[in-house]
C-alpha cells in the first residue's frame, strides 16, 4: 500500500509536492468509503429486520396521519343511497390500497403513503361512517326515551308527577333526534318523528299543565257556578294554566275578531300586500256598529284592522270576513294548528245583518285565542307589530285593564260580550314576566265577578312569583324597582 504523508495544519513537508497532497487526500477518502460500506453491510440485515417487523405490527396508514382536505377537495365518490353501500366501497378502497406498492414519502406533516387521493376518500369514508354510527346511536335513544313516555300510560289520567316524568322523556327524545347529523340518511326521517314526538310532547305538557290548575278553581268559585266560566292563563313560553279552556263559551262574541286579525295578517304577508293597501267598504256590510269606518269609503286595510280590534267595529270586521274568504280565514287558522276556532258567521249589531251573513256559529275556545294572543307578543304573526298596538288602543278598558293595579302593567286587550257571554283576553307584564289571561263568563253580563276572576289570577301570578313557587307577600312588595314592570 502506498505510504500516506502526514499533513501538519497548513504546511506540507518539503519533500511532498502537490500531486502528493491530492493523492493522499483521495486516498483517504478511498478509506472512509471503504469503512462505510463494511458498517452498512453489518446493519443491512438489521434494518431489513426492522422493516419487516413493522410491516407486520403496524398499519399500511402512515404513522401521521395525511393534511385532511376539505370534502369539496376530495376526489369525487359514487353516489351511495344506503349504508351498505358505504361500507361496500370504503372496503373496495382499502383493498385497492392493499394492492398499491407502499411507497414512502415526505410530506409537510410528516410521513405519508401515496396514493394520497385513495388516503384522502377513505378519510372521508371512515369520518362519515362515524356520523352515521353517531345518527344510530342518537336514533336508538331517542326511541328508548318515546318508549318510556308511552309506557307511562295515558296522559289524560296520569298524576302531575308522572306527567313531570313523561314530559322529560319526550324532551329528551326531542333532544337526541336534534343531535343527528345533518349529513346522514337517518335525516331524512328525522323532520316526520320530531313532528310526531313534538304533538306527544304537547299532549303530556297540555296535561301536566292542567293537572296543576287547581288554585284557579278556588278563585272562580268565589265569584258563583264554576260551571259557567271558562279560564286559561299562559306566560309567552307557553306554560299555561286552565279552567275548562278546551271547552267553548256559549258564544266569542268580539273575541272573534282576533282569530280574524291573525287571518288578515298572514294573508297580506303571503300575497305580498302592503298593509296600507286601500279597500272598499262595501254598503251591503252595513249593521249597528260603534267604530268609525263607513260603508261607501275606502280605508287602508290596517286602519280597518283596527278599527275592528280597537273600537269592536262590526262593519270592519265583515268587510275583513269578505276580503278573505269563509274558507280562506278557516284555512289559515287550521293550518295554525287551531282544529276548535271556526269563523262562519258575520258581526250583527242590534238588528240589521249584513249580506251573506255566515252559515253557522262562530266558534273558539279560551285556549286557543289564548295562544294566538301568545304569538302576537312573540312576533310570531306577521305584522304583530300592527295587531299589538290595536290591542293597546282598545276603547273598552272595563274589564281587564280595571283589573290591573300597580305594580302590575296592562299591555292590550280584546273584550267581547254579548246576551250570552261576557269575556276578554288581556296581555300584563307581572313582575317582568307577561301573561295572557282569557276569561269568559257564559250567560252573564255580570263585569264585577269577571274582573274579580282576572285580579284574583293576577294576584296569585304577583305572590306566588308565577305559577307555583310561593312568595311572601311583604317579600314581592320589597322586591328592587328593576325587577317590577
Amino acid at each position: 500500500m502506498p505510504k500516506i504523508r502526514r499533513i501538519h495544519g497548513s504546511r506540507i513537508h518539503d519533500d511532498l509536492s502537490a500531486v502528493d497532497v491530492v493523492g493522499g487526500v483521495q486516498g483517504w477518502g478511498v478509506s472512509m468509503n471503504c469503512f462505510c460500506l463494511g458498517w452498512l453491510q453489518v446493519l443491512r440485515p438489521v434494518a431489513a429486520l426492522v422493516l419487516l417487523a413493522a410491516s407486520v405490527a403496524l398499519p399500511k396508514l402512515p404513522v401521521v396521519a395525511p393534511e385532511r382536505e376539505p370534502a369539496s377537495m376530495i376526489a369525487a365518490l359514487p353516489e351511495v343511497s344506503t349504508l351498505a353501500d358505504l361500507y361496500h366501497l370504503r372496503d373496495r378502497l382499502r383493498s385497492e390500497l392493499d394492492q398499491h406498492p407502499t411507497v414512502m414519502v415526505a410530506t409537510r406533516s410528516g410521513v405519508g403513503i401515496t396514493p394520497v387521493e385513495t388516503l384522502g376518500q377513505l378519510w372521508y369514508l371512515d369520518h362519515r361512517l362515524g356520523q352515521e354510527d353517531r345518527a344510530r346511536r342518537l336514533w336508538h335513544r331517542a326511541e328508548k326515551m318515546a318508549a318510556g313516555a308511552i309506557a307511562l300510560g295515558n296522559p289524560a289520567i296520569l298524576s302531575p308527577a308522572t306527567l313531570a316524568v313523561a314530559e322529560t322523556h319526550w324532551d329528551d327524545a326531542l333532544l337526541a333526534l336534534d343531535q343527528i347529523p345533518a349529513d346522514t340518511f337517518l335525516v331524512a326521517r328525522v323532520a316526520a318523528q320530531r313532528q310526531q314526538y313534538q304533538q306527544q310532547r304537547a299532549i303530556a305538557a297540555y296535561h301536566h299543565d292542567t293537572a296543576r290548575s287547581g288554585f284557579l278553581q278556588s278563585i272562580i268559585e268565589q265569584t258563583g257556578p264554576a260551571a259557567r266560566v271558562r279560564l286559561t292563563v299562559c306566560t309567552l313560553q307557553r306554560e299555561c294554566r286552565r279552567w275548562q279552556g278546551d271547552q267553548p263559551p256559549a258564544r266569542p262574541a268580539s273575541l272573534i275578531k282576533v282569530p280574524i286579525a291573525i287571518a288578515l295578517m298572514t294573508q297580506l304577508h303571503q300575497a305580498g300586500v302592503d298593509p296600507d293597501t286601500p279597500l272598499w267598504v262595501s254598503p251591503t256590510n252595513w249593521t249597528e256598529d260603534a267604530g268609525s269606518i263607513w260603508v261607501g269609503a275606502e280605508y287602508p286595510l290596517q286602519v280597518i284592522l283596527a278599527d275592528m280590534v280597537s273600537a269592536s267595529g262590526n262593519i270592519a270586521t265583515n268587510q275583513l270576513i269578505d276580503y278573505l274568504g269563509w274558507d280562506g280565514v278557516n284555512q289559515i287558522l287550521q293550518r295554525r294548528g287551531y282544529s276548535a276556532t271556526r269563523v262562519a258567521s258575520k258581526l250583527v249589531g242590534e238588528s240589521t245583518y249584513p249580506a251573506n251573513p255566515g252559515y253557522a256559529a262562530n266558534v273558539i275556545t279560551t285556549d286557543e285565542l289564548t295562544d294566538m294572543m301568545v304569538a302576537v307578543y312573540n312576533q310570531e304573526i306577521p305584522h304583530a307589530e300592527l295587531i299589538q298596538t290595536a290591542l293597546a288602543n282598545q276603547v273598552d278598558l272595563t274589564l281587564g285593564h280595571a283589573a290591573v293595579q300597580p305594580p302590575l302593567t296592562w299591555l292590550g286587550e280584546k273584550p267581547g260580550r254579548t246576551s250570552q257571554v261576557l269575556g276578554t283576553t288581556v296581555a300584563v307584564s307581572i313582575s317582568g314576566q307577561r301573561y295572557v289571561i282569557t276569561a269568559t263568563l257564559d250567560y252573564s253580563g255580570n263585569e264585577a265577578a269577571l274582573r274579580a276572576i282576572l285580579t284574583g289570577v293576577m294576584q296569585h301570578l304577583l305572590t306566588h312569583n308565577g305559577f307555583e313557587h310561593s312568595v311572601d307577600f311583604g317579600e314581592a312588595a320589597f322586591r328592587p324597582q328593576a325587577f317590577l314592570p
